[in-house]
């Protein structure tokens, strides 16, 4: 699979500086995939990735750690696929540009779209790291076996993942919801050894988070719900009581810090007209996590 990169991607030019390079000498590489097949509330998914590349744009290079900008390599952004209707088609098809990415010896970061895209990022490591753990953030567990009919559900990612790719071990940030007993509880504790909550309640302590993590390799999955609605109230399954941005950006920096971030995605952003900071914030977080591996 041959990729290349588009003009004017995540970042583009800012204040004058080209933080975009060709896909060859990048070290970072965007990949768009707006993918939303299963929805279940509210809409809009699949705009994520538009929204936040036009609002990485007005990125200011400094912010407010001073995480200085990636100057030396680049960003390489690809072109947005079409992405397949059928969802398994879909997953695989992101499987493999992960796969390709990584073959390429590059960091990727996956913008969705619906948070059951999460399969086919894993997927995609999968064929590279015999073993990592998956740090996920959100308001759910995403682990009912199937929902609505559908394995390949937002609503059951994380259990999809567990039951079909050989991650070490699960652990979730910022859970405040969860699904009933025959759909959820049972098989949590089918897996419980495999994966690890800290609830949205709690005060989640960063050196608890790294402790939690038995590899050195990490693949972070962040679903914007697990902020608190007054953070990020354009998303599909918003939940009170979240993550608040300090607290969420201290766990992503001690992750960084001690373990080995592979890659990562950010889903369910779904834009809503006129609301600029919440697709602002999303591009934030995304240099944030830039940063934080680079610098």
């Amino acid at each position: 699979m041959k990729l290349t990169a588009i003009k004017n991607g995540f970042l583009g030019i800012n204040e004058g500086i080209s933080f975009e390079t060709s896909y060859s000498k990048a070290k970072v590489v965007v990949i768009p995939f707006g993918m939303e097949k299963t929805v279940s509330y509210g809409k809009g998914t699949k705009n994520g990735p538009k929204a936040i590349i036009k609002a990485s744009h007005q990125l200011e290079p400094l912010d407010d750690e001073a995480v200085k900008p990636f100057f030396k390599s680049g960003i390489a952004t690809i072109k947005e696929p079409a992405v397949p209707k059928d969802p398994k088609k879909a997953i695989t098809l992101l499987a493999q540009m992960v796969s390709q990415v990584l073959k390429d010896k590059k960091f990727p970061i996956v913008l969705g779209g619906e948070h059951s895209l999460t399969q086919g990022t894993a997927a995609g490591f999968a064929k590279h790291f015999k073993n990592f753990t998956l740090l996920h953030f959100d308001a759910h567990t995403d682990t009912r076996e199937n929902y609505r009919g559908s394995v390949y559900s937002h609503g059951s990612v994380m259990a999809q993942v567990l039951k079909k790719i050989p991650i070490t071990k699960l652990v979730q940030i910022g859970i405040r919801s969860i699904g009933d007993k025959k759909r959820d509880l049972i098989f949590q504790k089918a897996y419980a050894k495999k994966n690890k909550i800290f609830w949205g309640w709690q005060k989640i302590n960063p050196a608890e988070v790294v402790k939690a993590i038995p590899t050195k390799n990490v693949l972070i999955s962040f679903d914007v719900d697990v902020f608190d609605p007054a953070v990020m109230p354009s998303t599909g399954t918003p939940e009170p009581g979240g993550l608040l941005w300090w607290p969420a950006l201290d766990i992503l920096k001690a992750v960084f810090k001690s373990k080995n971030v592979i890659g990562a995605d950010v889903v369910e952003l779904a834009p809503i007209k006129g609301l600029h900071h919440t697709d602002f914030t999303i591009a934030r977080l995304v240099y944030k996590m830039i940063g934080y591996k680079f610098f």
